[in-house]
């Protein structure tokens, strides 16, 4: 118990050292759109999750020292488990050199968590603007201080180009390619109520895909394959959140068109950013897609958070 108690406060002590003696100056400006990704811990008294951020967010208009930010899009994982962003907003203050934010998200199956972190600018490097972030995650009755190290970048890149679907039946898992993933829709997504679920961490998720959730790099291929008895579609678009019907908006950059069973269709994403894709028929099978370039940061190699491996 004393591991588990101790580890979390050194990790934080390295990172407030470390942004004690930085003079950077935040790569962030008003209205401009910008891509957070981070990763770290969710701690209790009793426990040490691994947990990562995604955000998709734009920055308003500067009023004196402060500028507002509204995350438009992304998800909060813990232990892999992710909940899609509701409602988070905040504020960047001092001309970028401290952002906070706060608000709510939610899983497939509506449990939802309270986020409130604040950040701090520890550097700039080529590849974006490098925070800390540090605060509490209230799930149910469960609070949890969260600890992470972040990446904020611009957003930039051309619309994903699409290929149409494969005459070809494929039923097999490994990938043609270095920079292709393979994502299976399975057998009975059509149906929940005979599809057969697992469970993790004692809480229900059914699973339409073989994977639920895809970090590619820009230029990567994704190839759907139906293994289903009937055709699917795949739309990229907005989930509505207020809606518990599981509604979801489309937006037109990705769309396969109908994949019948035994087939397979492709889409190379160039654009970096953040894709909820769905089936328009079938609205509870979801996944989602981070785009983001594959670059090593020295920065985030020396990140305390390296103490803990």
């Amino acid at each position: 118990m004393k591991i588990v108690k101790t580890i979390p406060f050194f990790v934080l002590g390295l990172i407030f050292i470390g942004t004690s003696f930085s003079d950077s100056n935040a790569q962030l400006v008003a209205n401009q759109p910008y891509l957070v990704e981070g990763s770290g811990f969710a701690v209790t008294d009793k426990s040490i999750k691994i947990s990562q951020i995604d955000f998709l967010i734009s920055t308003g208009s500067q009023v004196g020292s402060s500028t507002k930010i509204v995350v438009e899009d992304g998800f909060v994982t813990i232990n892999e488990i992710d909940f899609v962003v509701t409602e988070l907003t905040g504020t960047m203050l001092r001309d970028g050199h401290f952002i906070r934010l706060a608000g709510t998200a939610e899983n497939t199956i509506g449990s939802k968590v309270s986020i409130s972190i604040f950040g701090r600018l520890i550097e700039n490097s080529d590849e974006g603007s490098i925070y800390s972030f540090s605060g509490k995650l209230i799930q149910g009755t469960e609070s949890n201080k969260i600890i992470y190290t972040t990446k904020i970048s611009t957003l930039g890149g051309t619309l994903p180009t699409t290929s149409s679907s494969s005459p070809t039946s494929t039923t097999g898992s490994k990938q043609n390619q270095e920079n292709e993933i393979i994502i299976h829709i399975l057998k009975g997504s059509a149906n929940p109520a005979e599809f057969n679920y697992i469970q993790k961490q004692f809480i229900p998720n059914l699973r339409f895909y073989s994977i639920d959730r895809a970090s590619i790099v820009p230029g990567n291929t994704l190839t759907f394959i139906n293994d289903d008895t009937i055709s699917h579609s795949v739309s990229s678009g907005k989930r509505d959140t207020e809606s518990r019907a599981g509604v979801n908006i489309a937006d037109s950059r990705i769309t396969s068109g109908d994949i019948q069973p035994g087939k397979k269709w492709s889409v190379t994403i160039n654009e970096i950013g953040f894709y909820s894709l769905f089936d328009e028929d079938y609205p509870w099978m979801t996944m989602d897609v981070v785009v983001f370039p594959d670059v090593e940061s020295d920065i985030l190699k020396r990140s305390g958070l390296d103490a803990l491996n």
